[in-house]
């Protein structure tokens, strides 16, 4: 799933919570720990020159782009960790 934030380089804390939960509902993974890791990895995207950070949990993958310059804007995406998905298929 992908949620888009525009205008701003810094979402509402409302956005962050619409995204664990939509987050949530692909992933299974626990609502808190989401947006923790959605929260984190936003901050990586803001501080790279690419704009782009990825983050890795059980069970869940985020991927996010964060800019603050020309208006800014936020896109993170949340699916399932292809590793995580994939235990006890692949032993």
């Amino acid at each position: 799933m992908q949620l888009e934030w525009d205008n701003s380089g810094f979402p509402s804390n409302a956005w962050f919570s619409l995204l664990a939960k939509a987050g949530q509902a692909v992933t299974g993974v626990d609502l808190k720990t989401l947006e923790a890791a959605a929260r984190k990895c936003h901050r990586l995207a803001l501080k790279e020159q690419s704009s782009l950070a990825d983050f890795d949990i059980p069970n869940a993958k985020i991927e996010c782009q964060a800019f603050a310059d020309s208006g800014g804007g936020v896109i993170v995406s949340i699916f399932v960790n292809d590793h995580e998905a994939r235990k006890g298929i692949e032993e």
